[in-house]
């Protein structure tokens, strides 16, 4: 509406400016050499104004030749990039609804059209991989790491491919690589701590963990569960190579990181037990046995008082009962105890307390063995044997993930190689008994880094 009357008032002044020379009266000579014209003012606007209508066709004209040719290789151009943005939206739109092949077409259509800038190669990349072809994905990747916009990415690609093939070395580089360039991406610290914690690098992994914990990528206390693993193994290092006061040092550590964790405590009783540290130890299993009592506790308990008489033993022993007397493994150690020394009332007792409480496989173990030796009873015996084969069976170090269990706890699983999923509890049935744990030397194999794939649009996270 605006320029609908500017554009009135503008016409309106131009036809009064015109009415107005036209009716005022007087005349124009021009002398030039020989020439002399005369016309009056009206005329001579006329004849101006129309030389200027002439010029400006002209310049026109003109400019339209100069710059034609630009013109149409930019019209060109655009039309190049609608047709091949349109191809683009189609292959995303392929590749979300799994159509590897047409992904692939219209990829390479893009290609053709927009000379592959950086959202071509990553449907390129995806294409390849819904079509099973990792060989091609990884070239695709490898592209994105000439482009800065697309670098991260492309590490991101190429890992996943690394660790898929079994190339650790590799896959820890381009993880470094891409923590270089954004230290604070959830996917790039999990891996990164999963790959440190399986060369060894506990130190280097403590690092991560805590930039995990500073940008919200674990919990608080996945973090601190994570951290005593951590300090556990760097403390069974230091052990391995003479370093006692490190080994002490880095076990402390883990027992204040998670007062729970139990191997966390064992491993600081031992470390103060090899040293001569007996009453250290008893401090550190009498904390740890509030939290959560294990027959890992006890036995080193009984190793820090093995000095004493029986019954300064057996005392000993209740003193550490009494700190969580409603547990049946309380119960369990006092009985066991109890039997050694033959006060066969005692024992009685606790077992009874025992059974009633979470009756298992060695309750009835030691009733059994407790109707043998103060009676002498083997018929009796025998019957509660039958009775322990039926009861559930005695809780074990095991694996979350796969269910093999395992003599002793480790940050990995030796059968499948899942980081931190070893805990105390009932063994999988069908499984086999107790292995020892070996020292990792698989391959990366199915990890978290294998949620890592670029079309995976959920960013993995650290898990206990």
């Amino acid at each position: 509406m605006i320029r609908i009357v500017l554009f009135v008032v503008l016409v309106g002044a131009v036809a009064a400016l015109a009415v107005f020379v036209a009716d005022e009266p007087g005349r124009v000579e021009i002398a030039w050499g020989d020439w002399l014209i005369e016309t009056s003012p009206g005329a001579l606007a006329a004849a101006v104004a129309a030389v200027a209508a002439v010029v400006a066709l002209i310049w026109q004209v003109l400019r339209w030749l100069l710059r034609g040719p630009d013109n149409l290789a930019r019209m060109r151009r655009l039309g190049r990039q609608r047709r091949g943005y349109r191809a683009l939206t189609l292959g995303f739109v392929a590749a979300a609804a799994g159509d590897g092949h047409r992904a692939r077409r219209l990829s390479r259509r893009a290609n053709l059209l927009l000379e592959e800038p950086p959202l071509t190669l990553l449907l390129s990349a995806q294409a390849a991989q819904l079509e099973g072809d990792d060989d091609a994905a990884a070239e695709y990747f490898e592209a994105m790491l000439a482009r800065p916009e697309t670098e991260f990415l492309g590490l991101r690609g190429l890992l996943v491919h690394a660790n898929r093939s079994g190339e650790r070395e590799r896959a820890r580089d381009l993880a470094e690589r891409a923590y270089r360039i954004r230290p604070e991406a959830a996917w790039v610290l999990t891996a990164l701590l999963e790959l440190r914690t399986r060369d060894g690098d506990f130190s280097g992994a403590l690092k991560v963990l805590k930039e995990a914990e500073r940008n919200d990528v674990v919990t608080a206390d996945v973090g601190n569960r994570r951290r005593a693993a951590l300090l556990v193994e760097a403390g069974r290092v230091a052990r391995r190579t003479g370093d006692g006061r490190d080994a002490q040092r880095l076990a402390s550590r883990a027992v204040d990181a998670a007062p729970g964790f139990v191997p966390g405590a064992i491993a600081a009783a031992e470390t103060a037990l090899a040293v001569g540290r007996n009453s250290a130890a008893a401090k550190i299993i009498e904390r740890a046995w509030r939290h959560t009592p294990h027959p890992g506790l006890a036995t080193a308990y009984r190793a820090a008082h093995e000095a004493r008489d029986e019954v300064g033993q057996m005392k000993r022993l209740e003193r550490l009962a009494a700190l969580n007397p409603d547990h049946p493994e309380s119960h369990l150690m006092l009985a066991a105890a109890a039997l050694e020394v033959r006060l066969w009332g005692t024992a009685r007792q606790h077992l009874v307390k025992a059974e009633g409480m979470q009756p298992g496989a060695r309750t009835y173990r030691l009733l059994a063995r407790l109707e043998e030796d103060e009676h002498g009873n083997t018929e009796a015996a025998h019957a509660w044997l039958i009775k322990a084969s039926e009861a559930p069976s005695d809780p074990v170090w095991r694996c979350g993930q796969c269910g093999i269990q395992h003599a002793s706890w480790s940050i990995a699983c030796s059968s499948c190689g899942a980081l931190d999923t070893l805990d105390w509890g009932a063994p999988v049935a069908g499984l086999e008994p107790p292995a020892e744990a070996s020292k990792l030397d698989k391959s990366l194999g199915d990890s978290a880094i294998d949620s890592l794939s670029p079309d995976n649009s959920n960013e993995a996270r650290t898990g206990a």
